[in-house]
Parts: C-alpha cells; sequence; structure tokens
C-alpha cells in the first residue's frame, strides 16, 4: 500500500486510506449524477459543522452530569461527616 512508503502507523493509514476512498466515492457520486463540486463541498461541510456540534453538545452534556455528580457527593460527604 502507499502509505507503508510515507512510513506511518497502522492505524494512521487506515484513516487516510478511508478518507482517501471516501473522497474517490463522493467524487465519482458527483460525476455520475452531474452534482457541482461546490454543492458536494456544502453538503459536506454541513456534514461536518453537524458532526461537531453533536459532539461538542455530547461533551458539554457529559462534563455537566460530571459537575452535578462531584456536587452531589461532596454534599452528602459533608451532611455524612456533620452526623
Amino acid at each position: 500500500m502507499i502509505f507503508s512508503l510515507l512510513n506511518v502507523r497502522k492505524k494512521t493509514a487506515a484513516i487516510l486510506a478511508g478518507i482517501t476512498i471516501a473522497a474517490l466515492c463522493l467524487w465519482g457520486l458527483s460525476m455520475w449524477k452531474d452534482i457541482s463540486l461546490e454543492e458536494m463541498l456544502n453538503i459536506l461541510l454541513g456534514t461536518v459543522i453537524m458532526l461537531g456540534a453533536i459532539m461538542l453538545g455530547a461533551f458539554l452534556l457529559i462534563a455537566a452530569l460530571k459537575l452535578l455528580i462531584r456536587i452531589w457527593q461532596k454534599v452528602t460527604h459533608s451532611e455524612a461527616a456533620e452526623d
């Protein structure tokens, strides 16, 4: 495989190969369905922004839940120490 010539790790090579295959598939689809490159890039950008928003939302939700759990543990431990 060409990525073995670049001296990269197997996981990195697999990621690069996946991105390359996806890009070539999108290019082939745009040629087959006669979709302009600008429209394909707009769809790609919209998808990336949507996935980024989902990941950011999940991160913020996890951080908020962990913060609430820590506050709850401190409250319950301080009440137990007072008794």
